[in-house]
């Protein structure tokens, strides 16, 4: 059970109620729900959350708070056979080029198996019906496409009228991640052989369990762009552990994405594990309902034994005078936060 404020007790998962916190301010407490992955995207007046549910379902929350997901879509079930029957994970709702896609990683039910699908929406409501597609291609070979490879967590970047894909994938038939990038010709046909980022063992917390002996580790990479920086936010070390963290990719604006070379990495996690929240990672971005703060939404273990029983949580965070994001620590459950700048407190749901 969480609080807010030093008032009472609330139904599990305070950023489902509002409370007036101890300074008379409107307030909200983490974590928000139940769940991994978080991905949320914002269109006129409302929030979308995106994620993947009981069997394999993709769901769509539509909300006009980002505090609180709302109400509920299923939008598409996985089929009873082929290569994306299983192990759905880490869908993320994107507007590209007029129209709302779904891209998200899928098996046979081997996790060897994994690549990565888009689903492309048959109208502009995002919690309408959508139609699947094959699989990306995330190998080496784009001309014959031979050889597609283990990919998760793709994510879609539009930078000076070009698309890109970015993921993390296997180099071949070894459990090792590295993030990868190709280029696209439209939201659903990636048209170029994938390039690596970046090493994934660069740094010790970057290792799985920090542990100098284990391989590196690399996933969930998502872009921000902002004045003459791209940067790439991404989860590493194991995300079974309490160790998982984020680390930060950047470049230039007017580099080439696709050349390693163009790429700096951040020399310190940029978002790791505090003295009561661990296993942080697997992040998104957006803004307040009024546009005038940047949040970070992100997952975090509940316990901290190794597995995957995790809650998602949502923090503002600033900009450094060097045009760096600073998100600075997790703040501990059931601390009271200001509501997101723009949100009313009546729009949420009152705790019984």
């Amino acid at each position: 059970m969480l609080r807010i404020a030093m008032a009472m007790v609330v139904p599990e998962f305070a950023g489902q109620a509002v409370r007036t916190a101890a300074w008379g301010q409107a307030a909200f407490a983490n974590p928000i729900y139940r769940g991994a992955d978080p991905w949320v995207t914002r269109a006129g007046e409302y929030y979308y959350y995106c994620q993947s549910g009981a069997g394999g379902r993709i769901e769509v929350w539509k909300s006009q708070t980002l505090t609180h997901r709302g109400q509920r879509a299923t939008v598409w079930q996985p089929p009873q056979t082929g290569w994306n029957r299983d192990q759905i994970w880490s869908p993320e709702l994107h507007f590209v080029r007029g129209h709302w896609y779904i891209y998200y990683a899928a098996s046979d039910g081997e996790n060897r198996h994994h690549r990565m699908g888009v689903l492309r929406a048959m109208s502009d409501d995002p919690q309408g019906a959508y139609v699947d597609g094959d699989p990306l291609y995330t190998g080496d070979d784009i001309n014959r496409r031979t050889d597609n490879r283990w990919a998760i967590d793709g994510s879609v970047l539009d930078l000076d009228d070009q698309l890109y894909f970015i993921w993390s994938g296997w180099e071949a038939e070894q459990d090792v991640q590295h993030l990868y990038i190709a280029p696209m010709s439209e939201p659903c046909e990636v048209s170029g052989s994938r390039v690596r980022l970046c090493a994934n063992d660069t740094f010790l917390w970057e290792r799985v369990g920090e542990d100098e002996s284990q391989r590196g580790l690399h996933e969930g990479p998502t872009p921000i762009l902002r004045g003459d920086k791209l940067m790439l936010v991404y989860s590493c070390s194991g995300s079974w552990q309490a160790s998982y963290k984020l680390g930060m990719l950047w470049m230039e604006r007017g580099a080439d994405p696709l050349e390693e070379t163009s790429w700096n990495k951040w020399p310190r996690p940029v978002f790791g594990a505090s003295e009561d929240v661990y296993g942080v990672g697997h992040c998104c971005f957006t803004k307040s309902p009024d546009q005038s703060e940047d949040w970070i939404l992100y997952h975090s273990k509940l316990r901290r034994r190794e597995g995957w029983d995790r809650l998602v949580r949502a923090q503002p965070f600033i900009w450094r005078k060097d045009g760096f994001p600073y998100f600075g620590r997790p703040v501990s459950s059931g601390t009271p936060l200001p509501l997101p700048a723009g949100q009313k407190p009546e729009s949420l749901p009152r705790a019984a």
